[in-house]
């Protein structure tokens, strides 16, 4: 066929260098997310724990309270029972105004930061699919 029109060796050219160009633009970008994913993760992992320390607080003060209870309950001593109660307010303050806000805080840490981690585990897959198209295409145009 005389109208066929063939791509000569120069527009051939230009069309791998710009698909290598975006490989690496997508490379890159995967790199990138599979980083950040990881500090995501290793921060998602803090969280818990700061919530299981907490928690581990909280179960000290719960006990102590119990305790001071007991104290309270069995004796007769006025100034016995004054003491024993200001140490269990201190402990139910405690367990109140201090570990219950710090694990509210990391909750809601973990609620964003899974978040996090579902859009770069997105942008991974996307970027796994691009790359996938863009081999294609310079296999095709390889050849």
């Amino acid at each position: 066929m005389e109208n066929e029109v063939k791509p000569d060796k120069k527009d051939k050219s230009e069309r791998l260098n710009y698909l290598h160009g975006e490989k690496s633009k997508q490379e890159r970008r995967r790199f990138f997310y599979l980083e950040q994913l990881q500090e995501i993760k290793n921060l998602l992992e803090e969280n818990e724990k700061e919530i299981l320390y907490n928690e581990g607080w909280i179960n000290f003060h719960e006990n102590s309270i119990k305790e001071h209870q007991k104290i309270i309950d069995n004796t007769f001593d006025l100034d016995e029972k004054v003491n024993q109660e200001e140490k269990l307010k201190f402990h139910e303050k405690q367990i109140e105004e201090h570990h219950k806000k710090n694990i509210g805080y990391h909750k809601k840490e973990i609620e964003a930061i899974k978040k996090e981690i579902e859009l770069f585990e997105t942008g991974i897959k996307r970027c796994g699919e691009q790359l996938e198209f863009l081999y294609e295409k310079i296999k095709e145009n390889s050849s």
